[in-house]
């Protein structure tokens, strides 16, 4: 009997020891995982990609600033037009041509948004693979918080790996 309450003892502090051990362990790697933060910005302005879309979104937006130029001068004859003349037909007509105007505006601007969105999207998705690569050579990347100005984070402690996803994607 004697035997058996010592073995069952024995049994029990090796089974508490190993549990309180894992426990510890767990503990260890939890405390051990990292927040990091990158500059976003600074990537995207760095790449080669990001001067074709700037170049490309400049020439939409020329297109149609000329668009809506040419809207304006149109409204501005048919405006004088209408101080020498208060022609109700031309005061229907500078009705429409303001609506015209205001119309484009808003196309104008939601084109502008889904082109950006569109050319911008393949370089997202290149500087996202390369963070997956580092936090795959860093297992103890939990987190990687967005550190460009005016991103609402102010102050990251961790440590800053955009000179590591920079080096990914061959950037200088």
């Amino acid at each position: 009997m004697k035997k058996n309450t010592i073995f069952y003892f024995i049994l029990f502090i090796f089974l508490f020891g190993y549990y309180s051990y894992s426990q510890d362990r767990k503990n260890y790697n939890e405390c051990h995982k990292k927040i990091v933060c990158l500059n976003s910005m600074s990537l995207i302005e760095k790449m080669p990609e990001f001067s074709i879309v700037q170049n490309e979104l400049y020439r939409i937006s020329k297109i149609h600033e000329n668009i809506l130029d040419k809207l304006a001068k149109e409204f501005h004859k048919k405006a004088e037009k209408f101080k020498k003349n208060r022609n109700p037909i031309l005061k229907k007509e500078l009705e429409i041509l303001q609506a015209r105007a205001h119309a484009y505006q808003k196309t104008a601007a939601d084109d502008l948004t889904k082109k950006q969105n569109q050319l911008l999207n393949p370089i997202y998705k290149k500087i996202e693979k390369a963070i997956h690569k580092v936090i795959d050579k860093d297992k103890d990347i939990i987190r990687v918080d967005d550190c460009s100005p005016g991103k609402g984070i102010l102050v990251n402690k961790g440590e800053d790996i955009t000179e590591a996803v920079k080096k990914e994607l061959g950037l200088k």
